[in-house]
């Protein structure tokens, strides 16, 4: 007798599918599902038939108790349980099983022919085993042989000529293999970023020193044994220093600069290497404590260089001697196959560089996905500087530090711990649930730090714990101090925008159905080129749908500053009356003007008290703005970014005075920068004196911020436009165009 065991969930499924069927007719289902599960050949005997029968209607029973409301739980019950199918082995089908035994029999016939070829290449072997025994014996007496010869020659050693007394040319022969032999022997230093010039060598018989000139290429102004920069006149330095900037700064790689320099006077690549070394170590820098690869510098370092640099030239600008700093991050792809994530900290203090790509310094680039785990192991050293280093002296002056937390919505949301942008409390200021966003009569109650942490802690099935997941990352930045951008904040809004109108084209070309002639994407194509944009191509995404890329900040605002050709396409799809068309160019117009009253606020002053009256006028545009958007569209589509502009902007602006400040502009053009410089200034994987890629962007930026903050720098050439024929800027950015 076999037990094949059969799982009570398949059982359960054919009951609950055939459920109408008569037992007789379930029965042979059930056998024909066992016989196929376990691809048996079996006769449906009476004693099969009864079994499954009974197992049968033991289910039914089950399942007419409760009105099959129980068949969940016993799908949970049954899946790692099963049924043992008793079966007779008179109940197989023989007459399946004897083509099965003919052709068991033919492989076993053929297997034991192969067998017996096996054993005669097995004795043949052994015969050539023995055969080489023989020849590993003569080896041995050689070798014997050998080692006595070199032995008998060692002793008439003292009897050759000393080194001295050779010729010329073969003396020459060994130093040069010497030479060699000792590059070899000491390459490991570059490791630990030395470099070996001369070896210095006692002779015995001659009791000299003697120098081995290991590297020829010295020039006579650097001398071995100054550091970098020693022994060089103020000039020659400060051209090496340039020629380093621009080298970083327009990635020229070592072979196009050794050719330049064959040609021309300027210094050797030699004379860059030892200068670029000093610079590149002026701040500390290290791998991160994750596991993905990761590198640091020192944030302390890096913002007293920076308040020290900025209180020399008077750009502080503050009389309570106040830093303001912002920490802010965001993800990136760089390539094919990387996923960095770039935090970087900004002195907002300096209201020249901001919000720009110079004013956002790289703290730490992590080859890794933008998660709370990821960001939690990698940032433990810029947590600790950000908990302890909140004050600095410089010159008898002790500036206090306050620390910001910026970047887009999803880095916010990771940093802080809560759940994804769709989660049902997904505002990083409030408990109000998105159900009730367009409601802008409610308010939420607002968060807090500490609540937060008390939150996470709570059980995943708690209605209050209002999607706060893990702990925060930086728990001495309260919520106050946590600024959402404008950048992020007109991407997302204007975004809604933009898939509407291209789906009303899609609608009205009726591209769901494949259609070949599009005229109202091609209208919407010309659109795009009637605004000044180009190189906006289409492209196929799932389902059939053709659609534009997706359009940047500066191309947004062009179909912004050209609402009448939106307004022409709309009619031109004619699937709205006037009104309608009228009051959806209106939600694009009022969204435009509050969007520029909130860049008008551009002064970070702590306090916003003077401009109460502004804030009430933007408070009353943006709900009514939002009132416009769910009149003309549905209060499904109100994202998170337009809850925070109805609810929290304006109180941002009260109590920080800007919120344009906080723009990550710069940010975003860092991570591009960041993305060429991968690919431009690194070897991507590891480096020649063992370096990796991410250590050698952190000494570039070193050198950056090193030739930055001592005031080397490039003065470039006043541009001239050739539209309006002014200077400081060209035809491109001409307002006048």
């Amino acid at each position: 007798m076999d037990n094949l065991n059969v799982p009570k969930c398949m059982i359960l499924d054919i009951l609950c599918q055939f459920r109408s069927d008569d037992t007789k007719s379930i029965v042979q289902r059930v056998f024909e599902a066992i016989c196929q599960y376990k691809n048996v050949a079996l006769v449906l005997s009476d004693r099969i038939q009864s079994q499954i029968r009974k197992f049968v209607c033991s289910l039914r029973g089950k399942l007419k108790k409760k009105n099959g409301k129980i068949v969940k739980s016993l799908k949970k019950k049954f899946e790692s349980q099963s049924w043992p199918f008793k079966v007779l082995y008179a109940e197989y089908e023989l007459s399946v099983y004897k083509e099965e035994r003919d052709s068991l029999l033919i492989e076993n016939s053929k297997l034991r022919k192969s067998l017996t070829k096996s054993e005669v290449k097995m004795k043949k072997a052994k015969k050539k085993s023995k055969g080489r025994k023989k020849e590993l014996a003569k080896l041995k007496t050689l070798h014997k042989k050998i080692s006595n010869e070199i032995v008998r020659r060692a002793k008439k050693v003292k009897s050759l000529k000393s080194f001295d007394k050779c010729s010329r040319s073969w003396r020459h022969k060994q130093r040069a293999s010497l030479k060699d032999k000792c590059q070899l022997a000491l390459s490991h230093l570059g490791l630990c970023n030395y470099e070996v010039f001369n070896v210095v060598v006692k002779n015995k018989k001659t009791k000299k020193l003697e120098t081995i000139t290991l590297i020829d290429d010295v020039s006579a102004n650097e001398e071995v044994g100054k550091g970098p920069g020693e022994g060089l006149c103020p000039e020659r330095l400060k051209l090496i220093q340039l020629l380093i900037l621009i080298k970083d700064e327009y990635n020229m790689s070592d072979r196009a600069y050794r050719a330049i320099a064959s040609i021309t006077d300027l210094p050797t690549l030699y004379a860059l290497k030892k200068e670029m070394d000093k610079a590149s170590v002026c701040i500390e820098y290290q791998k991160t404590q994750g596991e993905e690869p990761g590198v640091e510098r020192n944030l302390e370092s890096i913002l007293k260089m920076k308040i020290e640099s900025l209180a020399d030239q008077g750009k502080l600008g503050r009389e309570d001697n106040t830093i303001h700093v912002k920490i802010s991050g965001d993800g990136t792809q760089v390539g094919k196959a990387n996923n960095f994530v770039n935090i970087t900290c900004t002195i907002l203090n300096d209201k020249d560089t901001a919000t720009s790509e110079r004013g956002h310094e790289p703290v730490c680039i992590i080859n890794g996905g933008e998660s709370y785990e990821v960001l939690k192991a990698h940032l433990v050293n810029v947590r600790r500087s950000v908990e302890t280093f909140t004050n600095f002296v410089y010159k008898t002056t002790d500036y206090q530090i306050i620390y910001y937390l910026g970047g887009d919505y999803k880095f916010l949301l990771e940093v802080l711990g809560l759940g994804a942008a769709n989660s049902n409390h997904s505002c990083i200021y409030c408990k109000k649930p998105k159900t009730q966003y367009h409601d802008c009569t409610q308010k939420g109650d607002l968060r807090s730090i500490e609540e937060m942490i008390e939150c996470s802690k709570k059980p995943q099935s708690s209605k209050s714990k209002f999607s706060c997941k893990h702990e925060p990352l930086f728990p001495s930045i309260p919520l106050s101090r946590v600024v959402i951008d404008t950048l992020h904040l007109f991407l997302r809004i204007s975004d809604r925008l933009f898939e509407y109108l291209v789906k009303e084209c899609e609608l009205a070309d009726k591209m769901q159905r494949k259609s070949k002639e599009t005229p109202h994407m091609d209208a919407l194509a010309k659109m795009i080129l009637d605004c000044g944009i180009h190189g906006v191509g289409f492209y196929a995404k799932g389902g059939g749908e053709v659609r534009p890329r997706d359009l940047t900040g500066p191309e947004k605002l062009k179909v912004f500053a050209h609402l009448d050709e939106v307004e022409s396409l709309l009619r031109l799809c004619k699937s709205k009356t006037d009104d309608e068309i009228m009051q959806i160019i209106s939600v694009w117009r009022e969204f435009y003007s509050l969007y520029n009253l909130l860049c008008s606020y551009k002064e970070l002053d702590g306090t916003c008290s003077s401009k109460t009256d502004g804030m009430e006028q933007l408070l009353t545009l943006s709900q009514q703005w939002l009132a416009m958007y769910v009149s003309t569209f549905t209060s499904r589509h109100i994202t998170p970014y337009m809850h925070l502009l109805t609810d929290h902007v304006t109180d941002i602006i009260s109590m920080h005075g800007s919120i344009e400040m906080f723009n990550s502009q710069g940010l975003e053009k860092k991570n591009h920068t960041i993305t060429v410089d991968y690919f431009k200034s690194t070897n991507h994987h590891r480096g020649l004196e063992g370096i990796d890629s991410l250590s050698q962007l952190m000494r570039k930026y070193n050198r950056l911020m090193y030739f930055v903050l001592h005031q080397i720098g490039i003065q470039k050439r006043a541009r001239t436009c050739s539209h309006c024929h002014e200077k400081g800027h060209d035809i491109r950015v001409c307002p006048q165009k």
